[in-house]
């Protein structure tokens, strides 16, 4: 009879270790899974921080007259560029001053999971006084 009991016990220890063995796993799993969402998602911000930096760059160096108060339009960076940023939702605010040839500009684009993070960057460009070439 003590061999039969002692059956029983082994039997219930081996399910109890196969429950915390899952419990673990499971939890790993899921860590592993968060971890995994959240590199992705810090991948896709760097992806638009590099995008508003090739429209800051693109705003400093273009043509005076292709600058003028605007309010929510899509950047005017290079087409194939601004194409490609089109799922991410990108808009460009301009807005004069009261210094001639300073402009306030605000950009905003989307990242992460359907686009619902946002980055927002405000700076001024100056195109220089007169009359646009």
């Amino acid at each position: 009879m003590g061999t039969r009991t002692s059956r029983g016990i082994f039997l219930i220890e081996a399910l109890v270790s196969l429950t915390i063995l899952g419990i673990v796993l499971t939890l790993g799993a899921s860590f592993l899974a968060r971890r995994r969402a959240l590199e992705r998602d810090r991948l896709d911000r760097e992806r638009a921080v590099r995008a508003l930096a090739g429209e800051w760059i693109y705003l400093r160096t273009s043509f005076r007259n292709e600058l003028y108060p605007k309010d929510r339009r899509p950047f005017v960076g290079p087409g194939d560029f601004v194409d490609a940023l089109d799922a991410r939702n990108p808009f460009l605010r301009v807005k004069s001053t009261d210094v001639d040839g300073l402009y306030l500009i605000h950009l905003e684009i989307g990242y992460g999971e359907k686009m619902a993070k946002h980055i927002v960057q405000e700076g001024y460009v100056f195109r220089g006084v007169g009359p646009p070439p």
